[in-house]
Parts: structure tokens; C-alpha cells; sequence
């Protein structure tokens, strides 16, 4: 489907909209005291009724009513959300369970002046709470739109999936993630998200590919950190060398104890497609390489890998601290706790975010079971974690942009500082 053809579809339905808003209004508008009507989406339900909303006349107000969950059909039942847009729409809560103790639907009188308000309400509980497509769909007594030939609306006609073979020239950081957002948009159930530095987490089971895009010019680096508290050095640049060697346009590095590979590409013209296989490249070989590497050089320390007793610790501070009062550990607080170690705190980003991605998958499982206070559980746990993940990587470039100290050397004497006049 073209932009043209959706804006076309897109247009027609606003149109089909608020000309039935229009005729609504004029016919509350003329409405008497004893009449009432009934807007509604025609469809049988076992056990309850199909959305929908009235207008009752008064003398001097008119009633307009959504229907609650007391009536609806167990596929039409609201959830929180829902319900709380339709107070955000000034709709007054239900307070019973039966018509005959008090309201039983969301309500509001309004002046009857004001038909347009009625008409706009109504038609924003359809839209936006209910989910109705277009008031083709409606029995309103005559006020929705006729059907020609009986055949109804056609889907919306959905968009074109993108060409992945379309060569793209882009010429800012926007325009870069843009086109990576398209490259990768197939290999996960749902599509990453840029993180607050604008780098881009890819997960694979055991490790983490980020994708880091330069500020001035089309090009990008993916990289992910193998192996890390690296004890032999000869042994790991031997197996870097190796896989250098063998590897063809990557680059292993060891640096800092921590065996990493990274991948510069370059986007002054490029297609998806082939971007994508350069991320894949590495998203499908990084778990085998970081297994490897691992079994090779513990072989040759012939030494088992012991706990970082210092990670252990720093975690543990820093879960009692949040344990007191949550998000009370700040950026610099948390660069503190692990020790100025960066390695520390990498390790710490990672076990964090593997348990936000568990949780999305468990938000993601109570929206579909419809477990909706579970949800709101899960999610707050989500947004928790997203959040300490941010504060981690907020303590990490503290470290790594604070500056650099020299080191202060005392001077060599021939006298004691008493005897040369010179206390400190």
C-alpha cells in the first residue's frame, strides 16, 4: 500500500466520522424530554452485551451513557486503561452493580444546549474505548451510514512491508537508525528499542551485540564484549591473533583483561539487506566464539573460574541500598559501589537487562491471559529495571569521561622536613 492510498483510506474514514458526529448532534439537539437513543455495534454475544452508548432526554439536561462492565460480553470487558480514558473524557464512574441501587454505566449529564459535546463524547467512547472502525459498523437508529449493497467496509489495508533491497543513502543520525530500525525489524517478536545513549541492544542467548552509530557521519560499529577477566594474556592473544586471522573484516581486541569483536560499517549507500547479514553475522557466531574462547583458556590456566568475590559484593550493596529506597542509588553512587570498575559494572548492565527482557516476556504473557493486575505488576518490575539499567550506564561514562589525575610524586630530600624548614 502506497502513503498515497493509506492517506486516501485514512481521509475518507475521518470524513465517514464526523459527518456522523454532525447528524448526531443535530439529532440530540432536537431531542424531547421522554426521548432517548441508542448507539450500538450490532453483534450477538453469549452471556452480555456489544459496546455501546445512549443519550437519554430531560427537561433541561440529557444523560449520555457508556456501557460498564456490568453489561458488557466477556470478549468486550474494559481494562484499566480503557476505563480510565473514558474518565479522562469526563465520563463519572459506575457506583453499583445494579441499575436499581445507582449507575451501573459511565455517565454524565450535560446541558442540552450542548449537544456537541454529547456528540463528541459518544463518538470518542466508540473510537477510542470500544474500538470501533467506522460507524458503518453502528446501529444508530438511522444516523449511521448507509451500506451500499449490503457489503461492508473493507479492512484497512495494511502497509507494504519495507524493500529490503532499496538502496538507501543516509545523511544523519536520525535518517541512520531509521534504516537499521528497518534492517532489523524481522529478527525479533518485538523490535528493539534505542536506549538513552542512542546505542542499540541486539541479545542473543548468552551475549549482547550493541549497535553504536557515529554523530557526524554515516557509519556505524557493532561490537560485543566475549570474554572477560581474561587471567592468561599470552594465551588470549593467541586466540585473538587466531581469530583475526581467520575472520575476515572483524576485529578482535583484548584490552583490560576482556576479549571483545567489532565490525565498522560503513552506510554512505547501503540496502537493508545487506547490513542485515553483517549483523547477523556476528549475532549468530558471538555465543560460539565467547564458548570457545572460554573453554580454551581456562584449559590452558588448567584453572576453574572462580566468582568475582568484588562483583558479589557490590551487587549485594547496591540491591540493599535500592532495597531502602528504590532509585535512591544515583549514577555517581553506583560508580562508587562497584569500585570505579568498569568490567564490574559491564557485567551489572548485562544481568540487568537479561531480567528486564524476562520481564517484557511475562508483561507481554499476563496482557495475553488478560491477567491485567499481574500486568501492572510485571510492568512496574520492567520499568524498574529499565531504569537501574540507565543509572548503570549514566555511573559507566562517569568513569570513563572523569579526568584523568596525575600522579603526585614526593620529592627525594637529603634532610627531614624538620630539619629542612619544610613541613607539609
Amino acid at each position: 500500500m502506497t502513503d498515497e492510498l493509506e492517506r486516501r483510506w485514512d481521509d475518507a474514514v475521518e470524513t465517514a466520522w464526523r459527518e456522523f458526529r454532525q447528524r448526531l448532534a443535530d439529532h440530540v439537539a432536537g431531542m424531547g424530554p421522554d426521548d432517548s437513543l441508542v448507539v450500538e455495534m450490532p453483534q450477538e454475544h453469549d452471556g452480555g452485551a456489544s459496546p455501546y452508548c445512549q443519550v437519554a432526554g430531560g427537561d433541561d439536561v440529557a444523560r449520555v451513557e457508556a456501557v460498564s462492565n456490568v453489561y458488557l460480553a466477556d470478549e468486550c470487558l474494559l481494562d484499566d486503561d480503557q476505563e480510565a480514558a473514558l474518565g479522562d473524557m469526563g465520563f463519572q464512574q459506575p457506583n453499583a452493580w445494579s441499575w436499581e441501587d445507582g449507575d451501573t454505566n459511565f455517565w454524565l449529564d450535560v446541558d442540552r444546549r450542548e449537544a456537541d459535546r454529547v456528540a463528541v463524547m459518544v463518538v470518542r467512547a466508540l473510537r477510542e474505548v470500544y474500538g470501533v472502525l467506522h460507524p458503518i459498523y453502528l446501529d444508530a437508529e438511522g444516523l449511521e451510514p448507509a451500506r451500499e449493497g449490503g457489503k461492508p467496509l473493507p479492512p484497512k489495508p495494511v502497509r507494504a512491508e519495507p524493500d529490503m533491497h532499496e538502496v538507501v543513502r543516509p545523511t544523519s543520525v536520525e535518517e541512520v537508525r531509521a534504516f537499521i530500525d528497518v534492517a532489523v525489524a524481522g529478527l525479533y517478536d518485538e523490535a528493539p528499542e534505542w536506549d538513552d545513549e542512542g546505542d542499540l541492544l541486539l541479545p542473543t542467548e548468552e551475549q549482547q551485540v550493541w549497535i553504536l552509530v557515529h554523530k557526524t557521519i554515516p557509519r556505524v560499529l557493532i561490537s560485543c564484549l566475549l570474554v572477560e577477566d581474561v587471567a592468561d594474556q599470552e594465551a588470549a592473544l593467541a586466540e585473538v591473533n587466531q581469530l583475526n586471522r581467520t575472520e575476515f573484516g572483524l576485529t578482535f581486541f583484548l584490552v583490560d583483561g576482556r576479549i571483545s569483536v567489532t565490525r565498522e560499517v560503513g552506510l554512505d549507500v547501503a540496502t537493508p539487506a545487506t547490513f542485515l547479514m553483517e549483523v547477523q553475522r556476528l549475532l549468530t557466531q558471538v555465543d560460539g566464539w565467547a564458548t570457545d574462547l572460554e573453554k580454551k583458556l581456562s584449559a590452558v590456566t588448567k584453572e576453574p573460574k572462580r566468582r568475582d568475590g568484588r562483583f558479589e559484593a557490590a551487587y549485594a550493596v547496591m540491591a540493599e541500598l535500592e532495597r531502602d529506597q528504590r532509585g535512591s542509588v544515583g549514577p555517581a553512587t553506583m560508580a562508587r559501589v562497584y569500585g570505579n570498575d568498569t568490567g564490574l559494572l559491564l557485567k551489572a548492565i548485562r544481568i540487568t537487562e537479561q531480567r528486564r527482557r524476562e520481564m517484557r516476556g511475562k508483561v507481554r504473557e499476563a496482557r495475553n491471559l488478560k491477567q491485567h493486575s499481574r500486568e501492572k505488576v510485571v510492568q512496574a518490575r520492567h520499568d524498574y529495571l529499565r531504569d537501574l539499567a540507565a543509572r548503570m550506564r549514566a555511573a559507566l561514562r562517569l568513569i570513563v569521561d572523569a579526568p584523568v589525575r596525575k600522579v603526585q610524586l614526593d620529592q627525594l630530600a637529603l634532610f627531614d622536613e624538620d630539619e629542612a624548614g619544610t613541613g607539609r
